[in-house]
């Protein structure tokens, strides 16, 4: 580090600049590809079994370009320094060290910037994807968007979030077209400022009135991290109480139900990483009746809390797995 004399302690802005700088000179994921297996998911992201707690199916994502990494099972987060510290044992001192030295491949100021521009291309190619369909869909009113939602119960008139299209349905392994002009339900994906960054399509059977059979009827395209699915209702203002859910048919029935805003991840494992406007005060987690739906609310409530966010968790009744189950007196 800087030298500096004995029992003088370095401003907290320029131990900032010092330990960043180290922790630029790596990718995060070459330190914490020794411990565990990454393959690449979604463009920025890698993904791979926690290297902290033992599990089955991939839930620990680490993104270079951001230097952090998340695990969506047991809530570990942090960034070079953390992993160092707290999963391979080093001292803080003996964490700088490795960073400074040449224990780990080092990354060149051209390949950072490579790697940057590369990022942002596909940032905006997934926007752009996302955008396409929202934009080449047209009103829910009166189509088998509207259907398939009278049939899930919701009776609140159909959010301007929501729109209706055609689309081929294809295979997500392979992207082979398993079928052509699929009925869907669309629904938006904002971003924190209220921008469409993506889309969650619902795909549908040809009454409306179910999901497609398939084994994943609803698919996510654009920017899935982050952005969420606004069911309307209550507008946003400074000092609001928002709630953050999982699914947009849970989405919509706390919309029709709650005087707050809602604010729908698109999946569990995304519901702590949802970006909240600036003006949201405070967070009512609504989660499901199961054992996911406890864990996704359980580290929705901690990533809220390190950002100051004041939280509450809330479940359906007793008997029902989810609020869409509950509003339909579906009992598990």
């Amino acid at each position: 580090m800087t030298s500096r004399r004995r029992g003088q302690r370095m401003p907290d802005d320029e131990f900032r600049r010092v330990i960043d700088a180290a922790k630029d000179r790596h990718n995060l994921s070459d330190i914490i590809g020794r411990r565990t297996k990454l393959k690449p998911s979604g463009g920025r992201e890698m993904v791979g079994l926690c290297p902290i707690h033992t599990e089955r199916t991939p839930s620990f994502y680490v993104i270079d370009d951001k230097g952090f990494y998340h695990c969506f099972g047991c809530g570990a987060h942090g960034d070079h320094m953390t992993f160092l510290t707290k999963v391979d044992g080093l001292s803080f001192r003996q964490a700088f060290e490795a960073l400074t030295g040449d224990t780990f491949p080092i990354v060149s100021e051209a390949e950072r910037a490579q790697r940057k521009r590369e990022a942002e291309s596909e940032t905006r190619r997934r926007i752009v994807a996302g955008r396409s369909v929202w934009h080449g869909a047209v009103p829910a009113a009166g189509t088998l968007a509207e259907t398939y939602l009278r049939s899930r119960g919701i009776t609140m008139p159909v959010p301007n979030t929501v729109r209706f299209g055609r689309l081929d349905y294809f295979d997500q392994e392979t992207g082979e077209v398993i079928a052509t002009d699929v009925a869907a339900a669309i629904c938006a994906l904002q971003n924190a400022a209220g921008d469409v960054v993506g889309v969650q399509r619902i795909y549908l059977s040809a009454d409306g009135r179910r999901k497609f059979d398939v084994p994943k009827p609803k698919l996510s395209l654009g920017i899935i991290v982050g952005s969420a699915f606004r069911p309307g209702g209550h507008a946003l203002g400074s000092g609001t109480t928002a709630v953050i859910c999982e699914g947009p048919e849970d989405g919509l029935t706390l919309a029709q139900e709650q005087s707050h805003s809602v604010l729908v991840a698109c999946g569990t494992s995304l519901m702590p990483r949802v970006e909240l406007p600036a003006w949201i005060a405070s967070v009512i987690v609504a989660g499901d009746n199961n054992a996911p739906g406890r864990t996704a609310v359980k580290n929705t409530e901690e990533a809220l809390t390190v950002l100051g966010i004041a939280t509450r968790a809330t479940f359906p009744k007793e008997g029902f797995k989810d609020w869409n189950d509950q509003l339909r007196d579906i009992r598990a």
